[in-house]
C-alpha cells in the first residue's frame, strides 16, 4: 500500500499524458463519445461503489461547476434495484478500478435497458465494464495490488477533472476557476510529490491518533467526499470506526458525539483566488476554533502559509497551494498516509485487510 501511495505522482502523470497536447486545452484520445453526443447531454448520473463512489461525488462538483450539467451520484448496488428514471439524452458514468465489480456491472445493464448512454472510468482496458460500455476513459494507474484504493482513486479524480474540462470545452463554456485549474494541471504530479513529503509528520501524528476508537472527518463542498474517503481508508485497514460529514452538517446531530476522546480531522485548504473557497475557509476556521476550545483533538489539513488555523489547531498538515478544483487530489494524500501509519502502528495487515477483496464479485 505504501508503495502505491508513493506511485501516485507517476500514475497521475500517466493519466494526463497526451491529454494536454494539441490545439485544444484538453484532448481525450480514442474517446468514443462524439462532440454531438456531448452537446446533447442533459443530465449525468454516476453509479459506483466504495472509493469509486467518493470519486464520483468529487466528479459531481467538477462536472456541475465546469460543464454546467446536473449530476446525480448513486450507489451502484442501489441503482439497479430502485427502478431509476432515465431521461432523454442522459449519460451514466460507471467508475470501477477493476471493471469486474458485480454491482457496477448490474447498474450498467440497467442503464442500458432504459436507454442511457454509458461511460466507463476504469483502470483495466479489457474488462467486462469497458467491453459493455459505450465509451471508456482509462485511468492508467498501473496494477494496484493492495486492497485499499490509493493510486486508482487519485487517477479517477484526474479522469473526472479531464472529462469535466473536455465537456466544458466542447460545449463552449468558460469559467475562471476552470482556467485556473487547467493552468495548474501540468504541475499536479509535482504537487502530489510535495504532498507526500508530509509522510514523516503524519507518522508522528499517527502515534497519537492510533489509540482512539472513533474518528470524525469533515470537509465543505468539494472537500466533503474526501472526508468520506479518509474515513473509509481508516475503517478499511485499521478497523477504527470513522465517519465523514459535510462540516456544516456536524451541528445537525453528530456534534452530540463529539468529546475529548473523539478526534476530528478537518479539511480546510483555501484557494485565495476563489471567492467561494475563501468563504468556506472562514466558516471552517470558526468550527476549528470552537472544537479546540472544547478540548477536542483536531488535525487540520491546510494550505502552505496558513497561519490562522495552524495557530490554533494542535495538529496541522501543510499541503501545496493548488486551485480549488484540484484540492481533492492533494488533500487525500495525508489521509491515506494517516490511515496507513495508524494501521501499521496497530499491527494490522494493511495490504490484505480482513473480510475485503479487491473486486467484489458477489452481491
Amino acid at each position: 500500500m505504501l508503495k502505491e501511495i508513493y506511485q501516485q505522482p507517476e500514475a497521475v502523470q500517466s493519466m494526463i499524458h497526451g491529454c494536454l497536447q494539441g490545439p485544444d486545452p484538453i484532448v481525450l484520445p480514442n474517446f468514443s463519445l462524439s462532440p454531438e453526443d456531448i452537446r446533447r447531454i442533459a443530465k449525468i448520473t454516476v453509479a459506483a461503489s466504495g472509493s469509486s463512489r467518493h470519486a464520483g461525488i468529487v466528479g459531481e462538483f467538477m462536472l456541475e461547476r465546469m460543464a454546467r450539467i446536473p449530476v446525480e451520484v448513486d450507489f451502484a448496488s442501489q441503482y439497479c434495484y430502485r427502478d431509476p428514471v432515465v431521461g432523454p439524452n442522459e449519460l451514466t458514468i460507471f467508475i470501477s478500478q477493476s471493471g469486474t465489480t458485480v454491482d457496477t456491472l448490474a447498474a450498467l445493464h440497467e442503464a442500458h435497458s432504459k436507454g442511457s448512454k454509458s461511460l466507463a472510468i476504469c483502470n483495466v482496458a479489457d474488462s467486462p465494464l469497458t467491453r459493455d460500455a459505450d465509451a471508456t476513459l482509462l485511468t492508467c494507474a498501473g496494477e494496484e495490488v493492495a486492497i485499499a484504493a490509493t493510486k486508482s482513486f487519485t487517477t479517477q479524480l484526474t479522469a473526472l477533472f479531464l472529462l469535466s474540462a473536455y465537456i466544458a470545452q466542447i460545449r463552449g463554456i468558460s469559467h475562471a476557476a476552470v482556467a485556473s485549474a487547467l493552468r495548474g494541471l501540468k504541475a499536479l504530479p509535482e504537487q502530489i510529490r510535495r504532498a507526500l513529503c508530509t509522510d514523516e509528520t503524519i507518522r508522528k501524528f499517527a502515534q497519537e491518533f492510533y489509540r482512539y476508537k472513533d474518528c470524525i472527518y469533515m470537509g465543505r463542498d468539494i472537500d466533503y467526499p474526501i472526508a468520506l474517503e479518509g474515513a473509509l481508508k481508516l475503517k478499511e485497514i485499521s478497523y477504527i470506526h470513522a465517519e465523514g460529514y459535510p462540516t456544516g452538517e456536524l451541528k445537525h446531530g453528530p456534534t452530540a458525539l463529539v468529546n475529548e476522546q473523539l478526534p476530528i480531522v478537518v479539511l480546510a485548504m483555501c484557494d485565495k483566488s476563489d471567492e467561494g473557497s475563501v468563504l468556506r475557509y472562514g466558516k471552517s476556521l470558526s468550527n476549528i476554533r470552537e472544537f479546540v476550545n472544547r478540548g477536542i483533538p483536531v488535525l487540520a489539513v491546510i494550505t502552505e502559509g496558513d497561519k490562522e488555523v495552524s495557530g490554533i489547531a494542535p495538529y496541522a498538515v501543510f499541503e501545496p497551494d493548488v486551485p480549488v478544483l484540484l484540492q481533492p487530489l492533494i488533500e487525500v494524500i495525508p489521509l491515506q498516509l494517516l490511515a496507513y501509519h495508524i494501521a501499521v502502528r496497530g499491527g494490522h495487515n494493511v495490504d490484505q485487510p480482513r473480510n475485503l477483496s479487491k473486486s467484489v464479485m458477489v452481491e
